[in-house]
């Protein structure tokens, strides 16, 4: 019977680095009995959702997401494969980016034994990743304003942090039973690493060796206290080369290059953790019936963190010196 392994994210899970890794190891995998589609410009499946996802034209194929599933399920329907689809767009909440139908989607692929795969991280540490990931294209929210959003809503720029509602939104097609949910936090601290993680989760016991072993970010953040000073000082634009320049040497010298940082206060994190804690409890519980032992590592950040409320005027007076450096310099 051919199988139908859905890695569905979440967004900000190595996702990208996953996929171009399947997609590099794709040819090993098809001997191993795994078919990772190759959908043409991208390594991730995201080609495969924009009849449902509003995605920019250039993941957009002829005849729509729809018809390439419908030609994937009809050519490995007889086949004794896992088909595995990975994009992180399958998890998203709704809102102007749109939902993925899965009761749509499970109808195209009759006889298929199915598997969904999703990766959860603590709430604030993904929260400052979408802070991170919006602030390359626009200014992002100030970080009470995501936590405000976060609590009050479950979600944050179409993204599911609350968790629960995910899990309840997916059993709503998926049974429980098919559903695999990986702790992050776990599994990049294996050995292995997180591709290990998904695939022994997909395929246990199948897992070839090239694919196995940390291996560099695809997609890395930029570095949370430089970027937030950096829309600090530009005061509602977008910051410039120069001002993201001066935050981040600034940094090194005030804090050094290899110091650690926060987007949020200490009081925001804590009451991130009273709001979400007692979801992702509750979800523990519900998925420890198929995944016994399972939960959701509660993380955080380390000791030596420095937190929003610990930058101090020192660090503003040297934003300010090298941001005239840098404009005398283009001056003369």
């Amino acid at each position: 019977m051919a199988r139908l392994v859905l890695h569905i994210g979440t967004h900000k899970t190595g996702t990208t680095s996953i996929q171009n890794r399947l997609h590099a190891a794709r040819e090993t995998l098809r001997r191993q009995g795994i078919i990772y589609p190759n959908p043409g410009r991208h390594t991730g499946h995201h080609a495969y959702l924009t009849d449902w996802i509003a995605l920019p034209p250039p993941y957009r194929t002829p005849g729509g997401g729809c018809a390439g599933l419908q030609a994937l399920a009809r050519r490995w329907r007889e086949e004794d494969v896992t088909l595995l689809l990975s994009s992180e767009e399958f998890s998203r909440a709704g809102g102007r980016g749109g939902r993925v139908d899965f009761a749509i989607l499970r109808e195209i692929f009759p006889g298929y034994e199915v598997m969904v795969i999703c990766v959860l991280r603590d709430q604030w540490s993904f929260l400052q990743s979408v802070y991170l990931e919006l602030s390359r294209r626009a200014p992002p929210p100030p970080p009470p304003a995501l936590v405000e959003v976060a609590t009050n809503t479950g979600f944050l720029d179409g993204l599911w942090c609350d968790y629960l509602s995910l899990y309840e939104g997916l059993c709503e097609t998926f049974d429980p039973a098919e559903i695999r949910l990986i702790d992050y936090a776990a599994a990049t601290a294996r050995p292995d690493g997180l591709m290990a993680a998904i695939l022994d989760t997909a395929v246990p016991g199948m897992v070839p060796d090239d694919t196995h072993g940390p291996k560099a970010r695809a997609n890395p953040s930029p570095r949370p206290g430089p970027t937030w000073a950096a829309h600090v000082v530009a005061g509602g634009p977008s910051p410039t080369p120069d001002i993201v320049t001066a935050a981040q040497e600034a940094w090194d010298l005030e804090y050094g290059p290899d110091s650690l940082s926060c987007i949020f206060t200490r009081t925001e994190i804590d009451r991130l953790s009273a709001h979400f804690a007692p979801r992702n409890a509750s979800l523990g519980a519900r998925v420890a019936r198929v995944q016994p032992g399972w939960s959701l590592r509660s993380c955080r950040p380390p000791d030596r963190t420095l937190y929003r409320e610990d930058i101090r005027e020192g660090y503003w007076i040297r934003v300010a010196r090298r941001l005239s450096l840098l404009h005398r310099g283009a001056a003369a």
